[in-house]
């Protein structure tokens, strides 16, 4: 049904506050015209409403308990998991005013209302909120009047005596009265310029305009009309829940109660085709530019009285899809998937030619109104609704419970009815607090859904009313790239260690969820034990999920008893400022071998054995502590991990496991939730591109080369070569820059760059490439260093060469030969000679000495490797020499662990030379030379041991024998 425009209809002003523009034409024009209307769409002009019941017309009788009804649910309860009684066109209460008596005219208003009249100005809005309504539908026309550019409130074309500003100073007013409540709006621009409908003021009949004038109410800014011009007035955002009206994008989840109390929830804003704004509302069930019929029933076309049943099972199909529920005789019911996170609106609503919005909702003495059917269905009368019910027969399929309504929009509620839609809502109990406490594979990488994602949507489809707490809200973020930096002086304390990385972003089909943590890379439960007291003061979890214990073994922190000890002070701490805190304590997932590095998985399987032992031990009464078996749940193992993208942390799929071995904690041990989380076999695959921007310059360093982060990459990796060489050299890179030190003047280098994000990755950049003119300076000589008990002491001579003028300082580096997976230690000093301690006796290391000037560091100087803790090695035994051709042998001898290295000294028998020595150390007790001319056979070998400056007697001496035929 469509309504004269307001230009030509005179609606007289009720209040001074009422902005109307001046109309041409009067109230007879409206009168004839509708007139025409239903005499055409054969209405009968004498009809009359139902007597008001139970489910109709009788808002006043709801229960008195109403009025808050929202502040007895839980804090941490979605807002898609209630029933929300609202009403359709909240306001629309008047076809036309009787100017003798200051009411509503008869026939206007039997085809207009659709509410009960219980005040002009926005007056029935406290009545509503009274009773229990918490979801309205404000209908506005963009307006110009006295006070600028307004929106007043409309049905149709009929003016409903009341302004937005009377709306939002009566939700206001109720908020402030019952903090505890939040209120739902669905807002559209009503007037559409139809025939019959009305018109935005001249001028202003855009899109633009009433989301300007909109965002005006939000802002304090009053439009006068003249273009962008406009006087100061009340700002009304602080009374919307941010996220609904930012603007700029839609809010991304339906909020938690506790979230928004005291609050105005803007569902969506339509425009006057009911296309839907963007930069307003909730995404989910108000999509911009896309439909929203899935989560929004609203089919209000009811032809006749006859078609009311078919409005109701239109209703009734919305109610079985927001509760799981389908019915195999109607095509593609079954098909919907539950989704238990959505916000889902029903609108009871219904007009047409031959039925009045009051007859839908009412009823007549020969056809069942759909408020009636509703609560029917509710009450389980009459064999109403049997699909939520026992012994419903093989037709229904899918939940049985009907355990939320979703938002129900209505014409003329009763008061009883919104006594049943309100009973159920789940009331009492609270919200539990929970802190997820752990490291990188707790947090997550930039990209990551997180298994704290998975678990937050296993507690949301449970409606488990829960608030996750703690300091930090995001995975760790990709490394920047950065230039090489020059070691830190020995004694130079060691800088204050900046604040965790925790603003990473997640996935980017991530529903905006609830993800506080405590939770940081490399975090080992040593660390936390002194520091999560104050954390449980500050946020007061009801429930502690820990994951701990890897980078304590896996770094050498502790051992297995040593990494309980932390975990038992950890509970302890937790305990101190929360005797009631209750615990799941996980084990410690094992990881793809790493060479060398048995005692981790040693230590790994001995932890968590000791863990089962002492965690029944740990927990009192008042305090359970239960555990959870990340290693069983989680596949990965020393021989292989499908669950993870690079031997440890989750993938997709690792994240479902892991949240499934807490989940199932939570439901057995401390009965949360209906069942267990499923945990699927697979999961999305993570986008990710190949590098793009990717550059190559030379610079007084070197070469670096550069390119674009990609978002979701664990890291990268550039492959080079120097121009002209067939084979690449590949190498790992965690952030988006990579230098090539160490070169010599005049070399190009070409590159190539892709993302690597562990089993996959992606196609190859493009080549670049880059000339280098570093402006290094090169290794000092003379390199002296010498074993100490627990250490070396290294002495060097100054360097020569260009560029030496600007050295800043030294870098003395010490690899661990005996480590596997060792990193490379370096301290710094300005001096030619410092002692470098607090090595591991009985290791050998590989030593050298760096420059660092202005333009970086330089290509390092090697020194004699060196045994800590031993003296001069005994000479090599056992020497032999193979020729493996005329100008080639092979040596091979007995060493000692006391050696560093060795040395091959070689002699001329025939020319009476002295045996001479490269500098060169060799490593292992094997050795090859070649270019012995002029043949093997006149050479002599003898071998020395070498632990850095002592140097050991020389071996037995051998003679390369004649190969045959030379």
């Amino acid at each position: 049904m469509t309504w004269p425009s307001p230009d030509e209809v005179q609606m007289p002003s009720l209040t001074a506050r009422t902005t109307r523009e001046p109309r041409q034409r009067g109230r007879a024009v409206f009168g004839a015209l509708l007139a025409l209307v239903l005499s055409l769409s054969g209405i009968a002009l004498g009809a009359t409403p139902a007597q008001a019941s139970d489910a109709y017309n009788s808002i006043t009788s709801a229960s008195e308990a109403n009025a808050d009804w929202m502040s007895r649910v839980a804090d941490g309860t979605s807002l898609s998991w209630l029933s929300v009684p609202g009403t359709h066109d909240s306001l629309a209460l008047c076809g036309e005013l009787d100017p003798k008596t200051g009411k509503c005219g008869g026939i206007a208003t039997s085809i207009t209302q659709t509410q009960e009249n219980h005040g002009f100005s926005a007056k029935t809005l406290t009545t509503q909120f009274r009773a229990g309504i918490r979801a309205l539908d404000i209908r506005v026309r963009l307006d110009k009047g006295a006070e600028g550019l307004k929106f007043t409130i409309h049905h149709g074309s009929a003016y409903q005596y009341a302004n937005f500003t009377d709306v939002l100073n009566a939700t206001r007013d109720f908020l402030r009265d019952k903090p505890g409540e939040t209120v739902l709006l669905h807002l559209k621009a009503e007037c559409d310029g139809g025939t019959f409908g009305c018109e935005d003021a001249e001028g202003f009949r855009t899109d633009e305009w009433r989301r300007k004038v909109f965002d005006s109410y939000l802002d304090g800014r009053s439009y006068t009309g003249k273009g962008d011009e406009f006087t100061e007035d009340t700002a009304w955002r602080d009374l919307f829940w941010g996220p609904s009206v930012a603007g700029r994008g839609q809010a991304d989840r339906v909020p938690s109660l506790g979230e928004v109390r005291g609050k105005v929830v803007l569902m969506g804003f339509r425009g006057t085709k009911g296309g839907i704004y963007d930069g307003y509302g909730i995404k989910q069930a108000y999509p911009a530019g896309g439909s929203n019929k899935e989560y929004v029933q609203d089919e209000y076309e009811v032809a006749t009285i006859s078609d009311i049943a078919g409005k109701w099972e239109k209703v009734r199909a919305h109610l079985r899809r927001s509760n799981g529920t389908w019915d195999s005789s109607r095509p593609g019911e079954k098909e919907y998937p539950y989704q238990p996170g959505a916000l889902y609106i029903n609108y009871t609503s219904g007009t047409g030619g031959g039925a009045h919005p009051y007859t839908v909702a009412g009823g007549t003495p020969t056809a069942t109104g759909v408020n009636s059917f509703l609560r029917q269905c509710l009450q389980g009368e009459n064999g109403r609704c049997p699909e939520f019910h026992s012994g419903r027969g093989d037709k229904f399929g899918g939940r049985e419970t009907l355990d939320r309504l979703g938002v129900v929009m209505m014409d003329f509620p009763g008061g009883k009815l919104l006594d049943d839609i309100i009973a159920r809502n789940r009331s009492g109990g609270s919200t539990l607090r929970v802190m997820v406490v752990g490291d990188s594979m707790t947090q997550g990488h930039d990209g990551d859904y997180t298994w704290r994602y998975r678990l937050w949507q296993w507690f949301r489809d449970q409606r488990v009313p829960v608030d996750f707490v703690g300091p930090y809200t995001g995975t760790k973020p990709q490394d920047n790239g950065s230039a090489p930096q020059p070691p830190r002086l020995q004694g130079e304390p060691e800088p204050a260690p900046g604040p965790p990385r925790t603003l990473g972003a997640y996935a980017r089909d991530v529903e905006l969820f609830d993800s506080d943590h405590f939770a940081v890379w490399g975090r080992q439960a040593a660390q936390d034990k002194s520091l999560i007291k104050e954390q449980v003061a500050r946020y007061k979890p009801d429930l502690m999920l820990v994951g701990l214990g890897f980078n304590d073994m896996g770094w050498f922190v502790s051992d297995a008893s040593g990494t309980l000890a932390s975990m038992k002070t950890l509970v302890d701490e937790a305990r101190a400022a929360k005797p009631d805190l209750k615990f799941a304590l996980a084990n410690v997932p094992h990881r793809t071998k790493i060479d060398g590095r048995d005692d981790l998985i040693g230590n790994t399987t001995a932890y968590n054995k000791l863990l089962a032992d002492a965690v029944p031990r740990w927990s009192t009464g008042s305090s359970p502590v239960r555990l959870v078996d990340w290693q069983g749940a989680y596949d990965c193992a020393p021989a292989r991990c499908p669950a993870a993208y690079d031997g440890l942390h989750p993938n997709a799929v690792g994240e479902y496991q892991i949240a499934g071995a807490f989940g199932s904690t939570l439901h057995t041990e401390f009965g949360l939730g209906s069942s267990a989380p499923r945990v699927p076999t697979t999961g999305p695959s993570r986008p990710f591109g190949t590098p793009v921007n990717v550059r190559a310059a030379s610079e007084d360093s070197g070469i670096v080369v550069t390119w674009d982060q990609v978002f979701g990459a664990y890291g990268y990796e550039v492959r080079s070569r120097l121009a002209g060489v067939t084979d690449w050299s590949t190498t790992r890179s965690i952030g988006n820059r990579f230098d090539t030190t160490w070169l010599v003047d005049g070399q190009t280098w070409e590159y190539q760059v892709r993302t690597n994000n562990g089993d996959a990755v992606s196609e190859w950049s493009g080549t670049v490439s880059a000339t280098a003119h570093p402006k290094t300076a090169s290794g000092p000589v003379g390199i002296v260093t010498r074993p100490t008990a627990t250490g070396i002491d290294f002495a060097w001579g100054t360097p020569t060469g260009p560029y030496t003028d600007t050295i800043e300082r030294y870098g003395v580096l010490a690899y661990d030969l005996d480590t596997p997976g060792a990193f490379v230690e370096s301290v710094g000093t300005r001096g030619k000679a410092l002692h470098f301690g607090g090595l591991k006796p009985g290791h050998r290391y590989a030593l050298a000495v760096q420059t660092w000037n202005k333009a970086g560091g330089g290509l390092p100087a090697a020194g004699r490797p060196v045994v800590v803790g031993a003296g001069t090695p005994p000479a090599p035994t056992g020497l032999k020499v193979t020729s493996t051709d005329p100008t080639t042998v092979q040596l091979k001898w007995t060493g000692s662990p006391q050696a560093g290295g060795y040395r091959v000294w070689i002699r001329n028998i025939h020319d009476g030379s002295p045996a001479k020595a490269e500098e060169m150390v060799v490593q292992e007790t094997n050795h090859g030379v070649a270019y012995l001319f002029p043949g093997v056979w006149n050479y002599e070998f003898c071998m020395t041991a070498v632990n850095g400056a002592l140097e050991s007697g020389k071996s037995n001496c051998v003679v390369a024998p004649r190969p045959a035929g030379s």
